[in-house]
């Protein structure tokens, strides 16, 4: 059974950053420049457990006084296709809607192949698309 949990300490964050590396750099060639930014430590990160092993995560962060930004989701690709996504996606929702109650909306960088999974959580694509990372991708909000 998988469990979501905040990283609190450098063990959980480490496990945060080798799943982002697995998914995004080895899976998809994103160079890990562009992965890893200046705002890790402004984001809570959450990480997803199965049993042992780290099999999730992904992060937020405040973007202005009302709106919540979540960022690089990521899913081992062994764990995909089995609802993990969608649990952490609901996990990030709940850390957001208690630590950050005032915000309102929450808004999200999707790579495009994914719009479809985010619209079955409740979110709407918004405005015209762009490459991050080589990568094409929509923003995307709903409320909170």
């Amino acid at each position: 059974m998988v469990t979501f949990k905040l990283a609190e300490n450098k063990t959980d964050f480490a496990r945060c950053i080798y799943l982002r590396a697995l998914v995004f750099g080895a899976g998809q060639n994103v160079h890990i420049n562009d992965d890893i930014d200046d705002l890790e430590s402004e984001c809570r990160h959450i990480l997803g457990m199965d049993g042992d092993l780290p099999c999730a995560t992904a992060r937020w962060r405040i973007k202005d006084g009302t709106t919540a930004k979540i960022e690089r989701v990521a899913v081992h690709t062994a764990a995909q296709g089995q609802g993990i996504g969608a649990k952490l996606m609901q996990a990030v929702i709940a850390d957001i809607a208690t630590n950050a109650p005032h915000c309102k909306t929450l808004m999200l960088g999707a790579q495009d192949y994914v719009i479809p999974f985010y619209e079955r959580l409740g979110f709407s694509v918004l405005g015209e698309g762009y490459m991050d990372a080589n990568i094409p991708h929509h923003n995307m909000t709903r409320a909170a």
